[in-house]
């Protein structure tokens, strides 16, 4: 924009990431002739994304032609009319990114609002008026928090194909029932991530630490024990979007594939701030072994690569397992946070069935106390929430007969041998 306006012309804009291939021809015969007639500047943007082509078909423009790329390029060939000038322009850092802000929306939102946005989005100076003048719009001229952090993951939804799904968080850290210790755990999880930008940027850690900056947790323990449910709290603390990567579709049985996907995943989720979830995440991260074959020798390369790109990323990865031990060990020793997740006992169980039915379902007298007395985990008590309440949609309220049914065949679903005699009182309404 600068070099049209000291030239006194328009500036043509071409997207060369949208152009197919087998159209660069006409593409670029329309372009030198709108920069003859217009007498315009030509910038070209994604540049590398046709391997330098369209610049061919342009260099004989006799026009300043600016080329944009997000990775270093520079072309193979050119006129030798024409000088080459190459540069660089770095993401802004944490003080003017709340530089931006402020200018954008200090006079509506709080300080501490444009403390968070900074940390939290890595943007440039157009993606931050982007996002304003979205959350704008969607909020019919009323700025608030909410709105910038929504407008913000709008702009920076990565794009993982069928490799993942985004999860919107619906738990807060009034859902998540854990032991004093391991909640204030979780809050130093999210605490690192909202200010990553803050210790390793302002503060200068960046430059004591060679890899990346950013977080990485794993959270162990059995089935239905809240891991998952861990990594929506800290997502919707921190104000960024959960994207859940689909094993399935990231191993490959193919030689090489697996390591394609990965790249795919983390490309696309550094370029987002997005927080990537590894569920079950030994099938991925599992233990290194002796290579006896092919076979051996490309899974231990996948597991390698995996550590390299997890371990170089600016951003939050967070995992979960019901088998730490299968963990390869050198994968353990570079997590920042290792919390466990134990069956809840029966104080924790108690304070799980007490929160479980939604306020606004109609609940009798229930002995909570009871309840509690099967050793079973929050994740199986919110399966019997849920199937008691559909036992008791024909009625008034969800009251014991619909819940102790409801245990019973939770129970058997689990596999568990059922003895009439430890439901007590309600045996009878088995």
């Amino acid at each position: 924009a600068a070099v049209s306006h000291a030239r006194d012309g328009p500036l043509l804009v071409v997207d060369a990431g949208g152009i197919e291939r087998d159209s660069v021809r006409e593409v670029a015969a329309d372009v030198r002739r709108e920069a003859l007639l217009q007498d315009g500047t030509v910038y070209v943007s994604d540049a590398d994304s046709l391997d330098g082509v369209l610049f061919d078909r342009l260099a004989d423009v006799p026009a300043p032609l600016v080329l944009a790329s997000e990775t270093p390029w520079y072309p193979e060939e050119a006129p030798p009319e024409r000088a080459v000038v190459t540069g660089s322009l770095s993401a802004p850092d944490i003080e003017t990114r709340r530089e931006l802000w402020a200018d954008a929306v200090g006079s509506v939102v709080s300080v501490d609002t444009l403390d968070d946005l900074a940390t939290t989005f890595r943007f440039t100076p157009g993606q931050v008026a982007a996002a304003v003048d979205r959350a704008t719009r969607e909020a019919d001229g009323s700025l608030t928090q909410a709105a910038l952090f929504a407008a913000c993951r709008a702009l920076s939804a990565p794009d993982l194909g069928t490799l993942g799904r985004r999860v919107e968080p619906t738990y807060s850290w009034d859902d998540i029932v854990l032991s004093p210790d391991r909640l204030a755990h979780l809050r130093e999880v999210a605490d690192q991530v909202r200010r990553r930008s803050t210790v390793y940027t302002a503060w200068g850690f960046e430059g004591r630490f060679s890899l990346g900056n950013g977080t990485i947790a794993l959270f162990s323990g059995p089935p239905g024990t809240g891991k998952t449910m861990a990594a929506e709290v800290i997502a919707g603390d921190v104000g960024l979007d959960l994207y859940r990567v689909d094993l399935a579709s990231v191993v490959s049985k193919y030689i090489g594939e697996t390591e394609k996907n990965l790249a795919r995943v983390f490309d696309a989720a550094e370029a987002s701030n997005a927080i990537l979830l590894f569920d079950e995440a030994d099938a991925l991260f599992g233990k290194r072994s002796e290579v006896s074959d092919a076979h051996d020798r490309y899974a231990n390369v996948e597991v390698a690569y995996l550590l390299q790109r997890v371990e170089a990323y600016d951003g939050a990865v967070l995992l979960t397992t019901n088998h730490e031990k299968n963990v390869d060990e050198a994968f353990l020793r570079r997590i920042h946070h290792r919390i466990d997740f134990p069956r809840p006992d029966a104080t924790v169980r108690e304070r799980i069935w007490r929160t479980i039915f939604p306020d606004e379902t109609p609940v009798g007298e229930l002995d909570y106390e009871f309840l509690a007395s099967f050793a079973i985990t929050g994740g199986n008590i919110k399966n019997v929430a849920l199937r008691a309440a559909f036992l008791a949609a024909a009625d008034s309220r969800v009251e014991m007969p619909h819940v102790v049914r409801a245990v019973r065949r939770e129970l058997q679903k689990e596999g568990t041998l059922i003895d009439p005699a430890e439901f007590g009182p309600y045996r009878e309404l088995l």
